[in-house]
């Protein structure tokens, strides 16, 4: 049985599965390449990937993720929404495309537009906040609507040298204007 999922116009967003995602984990975790604009960038375990696999199937009420397929069903990565403040109704959001064959063909984008249409409709939230020091990432987040919001200025050692960490925020309005949305 397929599980349908969050369909979006290049992906679809499905939950972790153990059985089906976690080798692919272990590999893109451990890869430099993958893991070089991510915090947690010196590789894992497979004990450390079958914990990180416990907390997402827990089920927790302020944390919600998923295996993003591409559109031969071939699981290309995962989002994630994280520290969810239902008080204040904001998130913080997580991505990460770890089979190399997915990037630059718009699949990032998509399960971005796909969790954020999931977040404003479905969990009523007001704002998601991202982070990044990948090119890449930042241009998805501004053909997303996410709008900049500041720099830590060489928050983050990689490569031999300090790098910027830059921070956008989407807020419901902001989403709703950017996909045409009805408030």
């Amino acid at each position: 049985m397929s599980i349908v999922g969050i369909k979006g116009a290049l992906v679809r967003l499905v939950p972790p599965d153990r059985a089906l995602h976690l080798e692919n984990t272990l590999a893109w975790m451990n890869d430099p390449e993958t893991t070089r604009s991510l915090k947690l960038n010196l590789g894992v375990s497979r004990q450390q990937e079958e914990r990180f696999f416990e907390h997402v199937e827990s089920g927790r009420p302020n944390s919600f993720h998923w295996a993003i397929l591409d559109e031969v069903e071939l699981h290309v990565g995962f989002i994630g929404l994280v520290g969810v403040d239902w008080i204040n109704r904001c998130a913080s959001g997580g991505l990460v495309i770890g089979n190399r064959s997915a990037w630059g063909r718009g699949l990032a984008s998509d399960a971005v537009r796909v969790r954020s249409r999931f977040a404003f409709d479905q969990l009523g939230l007001h704002r998601i906040d991202g982070h990044t020091v990948n090119p890449a990432m930042k241009r998805v987040y501004l053909k997303c609507g996410y709008r900049p919001e500041g720099v830590a200025r060489e928050k983050l050692w990689r490569e031999g040298g300090w790098h910027d960490v830059e921070f956008f925020g989407l807020l419901r309005a902001d989403w709703a204007q950017s996909e045409g949305a009805r408030l």
